[in-house]
């Protein structure tokens, strides 16, 4: 990454930019559990959590090509289509890191942390709205949108 400097402008950290809460389900959940908690918290992801610590996350696109795509059944566990590693950009970083990570490893979703701690998630729709605002285009607050 470029080194983006820390900025003091709030809707310039992730912090303040950041989707919450972040919806989770336990790795042992079917998938369609999971497609199911997305569509009743509207989130284009999720995170998955085992032993109440998050190792994966699913996304639309996870849906798309591992479930459709492979003509797998709804009983399918979540943990044979999770993505792993989570991603993850402290809350104090620049959006335009997310950005940046996000051209750089093919990825729509960063978890974001504070101490270590999952504390929010940043969607390529995020780092979109902030754009929009940059540039005058739009009038959007982030926080209060699902994905």
């Amino acid at each position: 990454m470029t080194g983006f400097p820390q900025s003091e402008h709030p809707k310039e950290k992730l912090g303040d930019f950041m989707t919450t809460p972040v919806s989770s389900i336990d790795v042992k959940a079917t998938i369609q559990e999971a497609a199911h908690l997305m569509d009743t918290e509207n989130a284009s992801a999720i995170l998955i959590t085992e032993n109440e610590n998050h190792i994966g996350i699913i996304t639309e696109r996870d849906f798309t090509r591992k479930v459709v795509g492979a003509g797998l059944p709804l009983s399918t566990l979540v943990s044979e289509i999770m993505s792993q590693p989570l991603y993850t950009l402290d809350h104090n970083n620049h959006i335009l890191e997310a950005a940046e990570f996000m051209t750089d490893h093919n990825t729509r979703h960063i978890t974001v942390t504070n101490q270590g701690k999952v504390v929010g998630i940043i969607t390529v729709k995020n780092t979109f709205a902030y754009y929009m605002n940059l540039f005058g285009l739009e009038s959007y607050d982030p926080t209060t949108n699902a994905d």
